[in-house]
C-alpha cells in the first residue's frame, strides 16, 4: 500500500505538472469553439492491462516532474511566439520547421500553436463564430438558452440564502451573448427574485473579443456594474462577501490535450511529425497530407509521469490479467471517419470483481491500495492509466483539470473542504460536448461546419476533444459538490422550456419569426444532435446537496 505522504507528493507532482500545462492553456479562453455536432460515440470500456511496481516509484515520479520542467519547450508549456517565423505566412510552414528544429511534438503543443499562434492562429486571425465562422453556439441559436440557465443560478441563489451581494464569473465569454442573455434575464425578475449583481468577472485573453464583450455589456443595463477582465483563472480572487456564480460553455473541449496509446512497451505519447518521406508518392489528386500522428519511440516526460503515477497506486492491478490482444489491437485509422470514435476497449474490469468502468471514480480499488486513495486526485487519472488494454488511446489535458480546480475554489461556502475559501457560497455550470467517460480517439477539428482531420489546414481549422465531465468532477471535488452531468434536452425541459417557448411565439410578430424562434428552441433539445450530445454539469459549494433534502434540481430526477 502506498503510504499517505507518498500519495500526497505525488499528487502534488501531478498537479505541478498540470499547472505548467494549463498555463500554455489560459489563451484558449479568449474563444472557446462552439456547436459542433459530430456522430455520438459508441460507449466503449476497457479491459485490465498489467504491470508490477513498488513505492519507490513515487521517488521516478519527482525526477520526471524535473524532466517535464527542462523539457518544457519541446513539450506542453511552449508559447505560440517559441516557433520560428514562416516566410510564407502559412502556419503549416511554423509548424515543419518546428518538428524539423526540435522533433514530433506532443498534441497539446500542436493544439496551442493552431490555435493561439499570435499572428497565425485559428483564433488571433478570423471571425470564428456564427454563420460566418466554423461553428454557431447555443446562446447565438435561442436566448432562450441563457434564460435558462439563468433561472437555474437564481434557484441555487435563493436555496444558499439569498446573499445580498452577487458576482459573475465566465471562462471565454466569446461574444458575449450567453453572459447578457443571463444578466437581462435577472433584471427581468421580480426583486425579491433578483440576484443584485455587484460585480463582473470575465477571463479573457484576446483584447478584440474583450471590446465585444464590453460592447455587449452596454446593452444590458449593466454598463456601470464593476467589471474585471482577466488573462487566466488564477487571477480571479476568492471573495469573502459576495455569492460566486460562474459559467463555462463550451470551454473546456478547446483546451490542449496529450494523447496516449498503451502498447507492449507501455504507454507511449502520440506525436504530431513532418509526413514519411518514405510514403508512397501521392497522385496529383490526392496529394500526401502534410503531416502524421507518429508514436515516440520512448516514453516523454508525460507519459513516464503518468505510467509513474499508476505503478505506485494501483501496484497490485498491474499483469492481473493478459489483455485481450484481438479486440486490443489498434484498428486502421482513416483520416475523417473515425476521427471522434472511442476506442476505450469492452470488457472492462472484468475479473477484478468490482464491475466498475474506466471512467468511473468512484469505484473500488484493490484490497492492497484502499479506497480512501480513490478519493485522492490522481485516483482517476491513475486508474485509466494502470488497466486499459494494449492497443487502447487515452487522451488528458491537465490544463483542464487544473483549471476546473480552480473554478471549484472560487465558490466557497462554510461547507467546503480543503483549499475552500471563506466566501458565501456560489453556483455554477459547466456545459459541453462530452460524458462522464475517458475518450480515446475524439480529438478533431471542425471547418466550414464540417468534422475534417486535425491535421489538415492548421490555422485554418478549429481543434477540439470530447470533455470527460469524470475528471473535471475529480478535479473539483476537494472544493465542490458536481451533480449531473445531464443532458442539455433534461436540463432545459426542467427548467421550463416549454413555457418560455410558448410565451416567445405568442409574442412573435410575424408567422415567419414564430416559425424561426420554434425551430431554433428544438434545435437546443433535439435528441438526434445538440440535446443529447451537450452535457450539463452542475457545480455547488460541499454539503449543499445535502441542505438541499431531495439534492439539486434539476440534477436529482429520475
Amino acid at each position: 500500500m502506498l503510504r499517505q505522504p507518498a500519495l500526497r507528493s505525488a499528487r502534488q507532482t501531478l498537479e505541478a505538472w498540470s499547472a505548467r500545462a494549463a498555463s500554455t492553456a489560459a489563451a484558449a479562453a479568449a474563444a472557446p469553439p462552439a456547436t459542433k455536432l459530430p456522430p455520438r460515440p459508441p460507449r466503449n470500456a476497457a479491459v485490465p492491462s498489467t504491470t508490477a511496481t513498488s513505492v519507490k516509484q513515487v521517488g521516478a515520479v519527482r525526477r520526471v516532474a524535473d524532466e517535464t520542467a527542462e523539457a518544457a519547450t519541446t513539450t506542453t508549456t511552449t508559447t505560440p511566439a517559441a516557433a520560428p517565423a514562416a516566410e510564407s505566412g502559412e502556419l503549416l510552414d511554423v509548424l515543419k520547421e518546428t518538428i524539423k528544429a526540435h522533433g514530433p511534438m506532443p498534441v497539446s503543443r500542436y493544439m496551442t500553436l493552431c490555435l493561439q499562434h499570435p499572428t497565425l492562429g485559428y483564433y488571433t486571425t478570423r471571425t470564428v463564430f456564427g454563420k460566418e465562422g466554423d461553428f454557431i453556439t447555443s446562446p447565438e441559436i435561442s436566448q432562450v438558452f441563457g434564460e435558462l440557465l439563468a433561472i437555474w443560478y437564481v434557484t441555487q441563489w435563493l436555496a444558499q440564502g439569498a446573499p445580498r451581494r452577487v458576482r459573475v464569473v465566465e471562462v471565454g465569454p466569446g461574444r458575449g451573448t450567453l453572459l447578457a442573455d443571463i444578466l437581462r434575464t435577472f433584471s427581468a425578475l421580480p426583486e425579491h427574485s433578483r440576484p443584485p449583481v455587484t460585480s463582473i468577472h470575465l477571463v479573457e485573453a484576446s483584447q478584440q473579443l474583450r471590446g465585444v464583450q464590453k460592447l455587449k455589456l452596454e446593452t444590458t443595463g449593466f454598463k456601470e456594474t464593476e467589471t474585471v477582465w482577466y488573462g487566466d483563472i488564477k487571477e480571479v480572487p476568492i471573495s469573502e462577501d459576495e455569492f460566486t456564480i460562474f459559467v463555462a460553455h463550451e470551454f473546456f473541449d478547446a483546451l490542449p490535450i496529450h494523447v496516449f496509446e498503451n502498447t507492449q512497451n507501455g504507454w507511449r505519447e502520440v506525436l504530431v511529425d513532418v509526413a514519411d518521406p518514405k510514403a508512397i508518392v501521392s497522385t496529383a489528386a490526392k496529394p500526401q497530407d502534410p503531416l502524421r500522428l507518429v508514436l515516440a519511440s520512448t516514453p516523454t516526460p508525460a507519459s513516464a509521469l503518468y505510467s509513474s503515477l499508476a505503478q505506485a497506486i494501483y501496484p497490485t492491478v498491474a499483469h492481473q490479467q493478459s489483455p485481450d490482444l484481438a479486440s486490443a489491437a489498434p484498428k486502421p485509422k482513416p483520416r475523417g471517419g473515425l476521427l471522434n470514435v472511442d476506442t476505450t476497449l469492452p470488457g472492462a474490469m472484468s475479473g477484478l470483481g468490482d464491475g466498475a468502468s474506466s471512467s468511473s471514480s468512484s469505484a473500488p480499488a484493490p484490497a492492497a491500495v484502499g479506497e480512501d486513495h480513490l478519493k485522492k486526485a490522481t485516483s482517476l487519472i491513475a486508474q485509466r492509466f494502470a488497466r486499459l488494454p494494449i492497443g487502447s488511446r487515452l487522451e488528458v489535458s491537465p490544463a483542464s483539470w487544473e483549471i476546473a480546480r480552480d473554478l471549484a475554489r472560487l465558490l466557497g461556502g462554510s461547507g467546503g473542504g480543503e483549499g475552500v475559501g471563506p466566501g458565501v457560497g456560489g453556483a455554477g455550470l459547466v456545459v459541453d460536448y462530452g460524458d462522464a467517460k475517458a475518450f480515446g480517439r475524439s480529438w478533431r477539428g471542425f471547418r466550414k461546419h464540417q468534422v475534417v482531420d486535425p491535421l489538415t489546414e492548421p490555422g485554418h481549422t478549429d481543434l477540439t476533444a470530447n470533455v470527460d465531465f469524470a475528471y473535471l468532477a475529480e478535479a473539483m471535488s476537494e472544493s465542490a459538490e458536481t451533480p449531473g452531468p445531464i443532458s442539455q434536452s433534461r436540463f432545459l425541459t426542467s427548467l421550463g422550456l416549454q413555457p418560455r417557448l410558448a410565451a416567445l411565439l405568442r409574442s412573435a410578430p410575424t408567422p415567419e419569426r414564430r416559425k424561426e424562434i420554434e425551430s431554433a428552441a428544438k434545435r437546443l433539445v433535439d435528441q438526434t444532435g445538440m440535446g443529447a450530445q451537450y452535457k450539463i454539469m452542475g457545480v455547488v459549494p460541499k454539503g449543499t446537496g445535502k441542505r438541499q433534502e431531495e439534492g439539486v434540481f434539476p440534477f436529482n430526477l429520475d
